[in-house]
């Protein structure tokens, strides 16, 4: 059991240099855009906070959904909106969890409840033990074109299973970015939003942690994780929230204000969404149209 303090971020900093695949015939293809991470500083000054992270813009990611993008129409079912889906097949076996395939469903409604904007969101079915895009892309080297929604939550992978977290054990969990490129491999932005086109989202926790659910073990330090906090920080990834506040640290410890789901740290129990992810998740969706 391991304690820890960090949530996995993702930011779109350029194309990172996983790989890319051209989809045949079609004049398209997708590459995985950048993953970052933050590690817990090794010692903070007494008394005052250093400051080592500011993310105070409009707490949204680089890239975006475009409504009724027809490449996306081609793997999702034909859906005009956002689909998502849950891998049952990969769940983790640690006693604290009741009910993580629930959490995962909520963590979606979290986000989708909030009335202020409509993702148009459907959920569709994902064959349950089938391993995600990006997780075979680290163990083949290829991206298959075989992606089931347009945001899915593959599920709890361990280190041995998943390189990426055996080379980044302080991650709790991330969010992959895939993005549209045209036939010469550049980012497509074609409904001029400034932000390259998200071709479809897959989230992954770290199974090598302590995780439970339970509301009451997994406040900061007991070497529990939260998992609801978790899956609620990375399913707002997924739907395009970026992190929210100045991190820094405090004694050794790493502090964030003002404090919101989207914090790049982990906090501890977290359950609500505060004013300020409302305010950035409302105002990336508020110009879809209403269903």
């Amino acid at each position: 059991m391991r304690k820890v303090t960090i949530l996995a971020l993702l930011a779109v900093l350029g194309v990172f240099a996983f790989g890319t695949v051209q989809a045949q015939g079609t004049g398209f293809g997708v590459v995985i855009t950048s993953a970052e991470y933050i590690t817990d500083p090794l010692s903070g000054e007494p008394g005052g906070v250093e400051w080592i992270q500011r993310d105070l813009g409009n707490a949204q990611t680089g890239q975006d959904f475009v409504y009724n993008d027809p490449r996306r129409a081609l793997f999702n079912g034909g859906q005009p909106g956002v689909t998502f889906g849950v891998n049952t097949g990969f769940q983790s076996a640690d006693a604290g969890l009741g009910n993580q395939i629930g959490w995962m469903y909520q963590a979606v409604g979290s986000w989708d409840n909030l009335a202020c904007s409509d993702m148009g969101l459907v959920e569709n079915a994902i064959t349950s033990g089938a391993p995600g895009v990006v997780a075979r892309y680290f163990q083949t080297g290829v991206i298959n074109l075989d992606w089931e929604s347009d945001m899915t939550q593959v599920g709890f992978l361990s280190g041995a299973q998943f390189p990426y977290f055996a080379a980044n054990t302080n991650v709790l969990g991330v969010t992959f970015t895939l993005s549209w490129t045209d036939e010469e491999g550049n980012l497509t932005d074609i409904d001029g939003n400034g932000k390259s086109d998200v071709a479809f989202r897959e989230i992954y926790y770290n199974d090598e942690f302590e995780w439970v659910d339970n509301g009451v073990q997994g406040v900061r330090g007991d070497g529990f994780i939260d998992f609801p906090a978790v899956a609620i920080h990375e399913v707002g990834h997924g739907f395009s929230a970026a992190h929210f506040g100045n991190i820094g640290r405090q004694d050794g410890v790493l502090v964030a204000r003002p404090r919101a789901i989207m914090n790049a740290i982990y906090g501890g129990i977290a359950r609500d969404l505060t004013g300020r992810d409302n305010g950035s998740h409302c105002s990336n969706w508020a110009n879809w149209p209403i269903h």
